[in-house]
């Protein structure tokens, strides 16, 4: 359960830069469970003042074909295809291809990592 790191490298990063609020983007390649994760990452900051929001980003990948966008939800995987991309994102190129031409060369457009992105500071 890779959550509860990504729960205490989040909680270093918000106190080096000494946010009192902020925005923690999921990619959805990640295929993180979001409640295990804001749970792990609340129960880090227990007791700061720190007031924390999370967004689920949807993956979009456009084939460098075709120039065709589109996003995971329409892929039809497995279960032990989505579980290799989540140990292994990289392996994407692997088990996706484009629904338009069926190359297998796309770029992610976005929905990957876990990233802040908005920070304030107090």
């Amino acid at each position: 359960m890779h959550e509860f790191s990504l729960a205490r490298a989040a909680k270093e990063t918000i106190l080096s830069l000494n946010c009192n609020r902020i925005i923690v983007y999921i990619g959805q390649i990640q295929q993180i469970d979001i409640d295990l994760f804001k749970n792990a990452l609340l129960s880090e900051l227990n007791g700061m003042d720190v007031n924390v929001s999370f967004q689920e980003v949807k993956a979009k990948f456009k084939c460098n074909v075709c120039a065709n966008e589109f996003y995971y939800d329409e892929i039809d995987l497995s279960e032990e295809e989505k579980e290799d991309i989540h140990f292994l994102p990289e392996s994407i190129h692997i088990f996706v291809k484009c629904p338009k031409c069926f190359s297998n060369d796309f770029k992610i457009v976005e929905g990957r990592g876990v990233f802040i992105e908005k920070c304030e500071t107090k």
